[in-house]
């Protein structure tokens, strides 16, 4: 189920990190199937609920973004992680294919 607004924090149970869509990310969700939506909005759970990793060390150096990128299946996940808040916050979700290249919206 997707956060009912971009300003709502979904915490996880398990762990103390939380995640958070930005209104562009939630738009981008939006435009998703079900079973995709449902898809990447469970991975994040998983990301932030892993026992095994930091959810940073999901995260890939995006070359001339201050983003880090997570990859979910032929999505791409532009994300920030806030150590201090322990929040990952998620600015943009996009297909692996148009992922790399400049909005001309």
């Amino acid at each position: 189920m997707m956060p009912a607004s971009s300003s709502e924090r979904t915490a996880m149970s398990e762990g103390d990190w939380t995640w958070e869509l930005t209104s562009t990310a939630q738009d981008d969700l939006s435009a998703l199937s079900p079973p995709e939506q449902e898809r990447i909005l469970n991975k994040l759970g998983e990301i932030v609920d892993s026992p095994w990793r930091d959810p940073p060390d999901y995260g890939e150096p995006l070359q001339n973004s201050p983003h880090k990128k997570v990859r979910i299946g032929e999505f791409r996940l532009a994300v920030t992680f806030r150590q201090s808040e322990q929040r990952m916050v998620v600015a943009r979700i996009k297909r692996r294919g148009g992922a790399y290249t400049a909005d001309d919206d």
